[in-house]
Order: structure tokens, then C-alpha cells, then sequence
């Protein structure tokens, strides 16, 4: 490790920074994304590629923003090696359902192939249960290319209460410490965290692009699966663009046990929008559904008075995507541009209901992502 390390880190930073275009706010955001992925890389970097002693690493909440999160999981990852054995242990909490993946890659980096996908339904665990799996060995059978353990855990009724807790031990390499310090550790370290960085902000700043192929403003595209996502689950997407008097009314109509969610975006960057303080999503168990069975959602950049209101946050563009978990048929959307005086016939809510739909949301997340 020497001062040409640090250089060639930094200058490397510098080179992404420069590729930045736009206006003010694009740039600033841009600026901002680049600082994000330098903080969540190189902690990363710094403390969870080590497969001989993983720890997790939550590389997507409300501060670490890229990829197109969803708001209703937290996402954590640890590295893997496919010769090893490992216990993942811990409890559901309020957590209504978790997805554990086994993958080879990186999804940033253009791999994360699929081996193994587990449902924490599909082994008959809910809120409050423990749970404890094995990987390799005797256990759950891991290929020898594996790289990394995926786990998203869900949360849709958004109520306050304590998240799930996930702990992973490598079994046979237990007692073994880690090689002592060597100065080219650092120079790994950095070299990782900027080749991560480096093919996030390529591959994430034109996936949006890429994702709608010129697909026309404030039109959703047919319901399909994204390969390297959760499987099973189907996806519409539509870039919104709306002047302050109009809304994009979207109109779902899924079976009554249906899991599904809609969200915002920002653009190019695919960031939540602020799901803490705002109401930029809702799902299943958030939204209102009408007497005739149909959901209808009301996509504006001010607050109509109504309920299932997703906030813009006034900008010129977002993207929304709908997402269906295991539809026992093919999903349908219905989209309409209206005024805002010709909304369809929804509960109203007025500024104290709308503070207490907030509360809820901030209570809720203030549990999920607690430290």
C-alpha cells in the first residue's frame, strides 16, 4: 500500500463525478448518488467480503438508495464461499415473509445468477417465529461458484414493532482468526469498493432507460419478471410526468389474498423517493380497495385530499412500478390521465388524517432500520 493507491482510488472517483450532466438538480443528485455509493462500497469493502468469517451487510434502507429498492424490505447480503458451511439464524419479529437467495455475481456488476431461492412462508414461518437453516454441508446443498447469501425481508402492514434479526456463522472454519494485518489489505479494499462503486453508477444510471425503451410518458408497460429479482414476482413500469393539475389514475384489480405494491422513483438515478415522511408507495395491505373490488391509485405532484395519494414530491419525472407477488393469473393494468377535479370517488382525508398516515409511516421505519 503505498500513496498511489489512495491517488488512483480518488481519481477514480473523480472520473465518475466528472460524467455527471445536467441541471442543477440532476447534478446535485448525481453528486449525491456518487457519495452514496462511495459510503456503502467501501463499508462494504471495509468489513463483509470475507467468506471464512461473513458478517451481514445491509445494502439497501433508506440510506443506501440504489437499484430500485422496495420500501416494504430490507435488503442484506453476506459473502459466501461454495466448499463452506454456514448457520443462518435468528427471528421474524414483525417481519410477514422473507426471500433468502443464494447467488454467484453481483447484480451491479451485471451476474447474481440464482441457485437457490427460499420463501420463510414455504418453511411455515411468520411474525414472531425463530428459524435457524444450514448452508452446505449436510444442509442446504451449495454450488461450488456460490458467492453470496441474498435476504429481503418484508413488511407490509407497516406497523411499529421490532424487524426480523438474521445471523450468519461459518461453521467449519469456527476458532480460526482472520490473517493479521498486511498494508496491501488496504489497497484491496479500495480497489474492490471503486470497482463496485464503478459498475453501479453505469449499470443502475441507464437501467431505467434500458428497462422502458422509449416507452411513452405516463403509460404503463405489460406485466412481465425481471430475471435476476425475486422469481415468481411481475413487474409494470411507467415514466410519469405530470403537470400540477393533472393525475395518472391507476387502476388494479387483484384477488382480495393478492400481494402486490406500487412505488416511485427517481430518475436516472432509481432511488426510492421518500418513503419515511411521504407517501411515494402502498401495497396490499395499505391501499384502499373500492366497493367493486378495484384499487385505484392516484399518482399527483400535490396532495389531492384523498386516499391512495403517491406524492411526486413535485418532480418533473419519476418512474412508478407496480410489483405482483406469485399472481395465480396475468395481472392487469388500467391507467388514465385525469384532472384533478375529476378524480375517482375515494375516502377523503383531510390534513389531520394525512399527518396521521405520516406518523404511521415514520413510527414504523423508525423500528425497521433501527441500529
Amino acid at each position: 500500500m503505498n500513496a498511489g493507491d489512495w491517488r488512483a482510488f480518488c481519481e477514480r472517483l473523480a472520473v465518475l463525478g466528472d460524467a455527471i450532466e445536467g441541471d442543477d438538480l440532476v447534478r446535485a443528485e448525481g453528486y449525491r448518488h456518487l457519495a452514496n455509493q462511495v459510503a456503502c462500497w467501501l463499508t462494504y469493502s471495509l468489513g463483509h467480503t470475507d467468506p471464512a468469517r461473513p458478517m451481514f451487510f445491509r445494502s439497501s434502507d433508506p440510506v443506501y438508495q440504489w437499484g430500485g429498492p422496495n420500501a416494504d424490505q430490507v435488503a442484506r447480503r453476506a459473502p459466501i464461499s461454495g466448499d463452506g458451511v454456514y448457520r443462518i439464524s435468528g427471528s421474524m419479529g414483525t417481519c410477514e415473509e422473507f426471500v433468502l437467495q443464494v447467488k454467484r455475481g453481483a447484480s451491479q456488476s451485471g451476474g447474481a445468477e440464482i441457485d437457490t431461492e427460499l420463501l420463510a412462508s414455504s418453511l411455515g414461518l411468520g411474525p414472531g417465529d425463530d428459524f435457524a437453516l444450514v448452508l452446505g454441508g449436510d444442509g442446504i446443498a451449495l454450488a461450488p461458484d456460490a458467492t453470496f447469501v441474498h435476504v429481503r425481508d418484508y413488511y407490509f402492514d407497516w406497523r411499529p414493532g421490532p424487524p426480523a434479526t438474521f445471523v450468519i456463522e461459518r461453521l467449519d472454519t469456527e476458532g480460526e482468526p482472520p490473517p493479521v494485518f498486511a498494508p496491501e489489505h488496504v489497497a484491496t479494499i479500495l480497489a474492490t469498493a471503486a470497482g463496485e462503486i464503478e459498475h453501479s453508477m453505469a449499470f443502475w444510471s441507464g437501467y431505467q432507460d434500458r428497462m422502458l425503451a422509449g416507452q411513452a410518458p405516463n403509460e404503463f408497460g405489460p406485466p412481465a419478471p425481471a430475471g435476476r429479482g425475486v422469481q415468481d414476482v411481475l413487474y409494470s413500469h411507467a415514466p410519469v410526468s405530470l403537470r400540477d393539475d393533472e393525475a395518472l389514475v391507476v387502476e388494479l384489480d387483484p384477488p382480495v389474498d393478492q400481494q402486490w405494491d406500487i412505488q416511485l422513483y427517481n430518475r436516472p438515478w432509481y432511488e426510492a423517493l421518500d418513503f419515511r415522511h411521504r407517501v411515494t408507495c402502498l401495497n396490499h395491505a395499505l391501499a384502499h380497495r373500492s366497493d367493486d373490488g378495484r384499487v385505484r391509485v392516484v399518482i399527483a405532484n400535490r396532495d389531492p385530499g384523498c386516499a391512495n395519494w403517491l406524492d411526486t414530491e413535485g418532480r418533473a419525472e419519476v418512474l412508478a412500478t407496480i410489483r405482483w407477488w406469485h399472481p395465480p393469473t396475468a395481472p392487469t393494468v388500467d391507467h388514465h390521465l385525469v384532472g384533478l377535479d375529476a378524480l375517482p370517488d375515494l375516502p377523503p382525508i383531510d390534513a389531520a388524517a394525512r399527518r396521521d398516515e405520516l406518523r404511521r409511516r415514520t413510527a414504523h421505519t423508525a423500528w425497521r432500520y433501527r441500529t
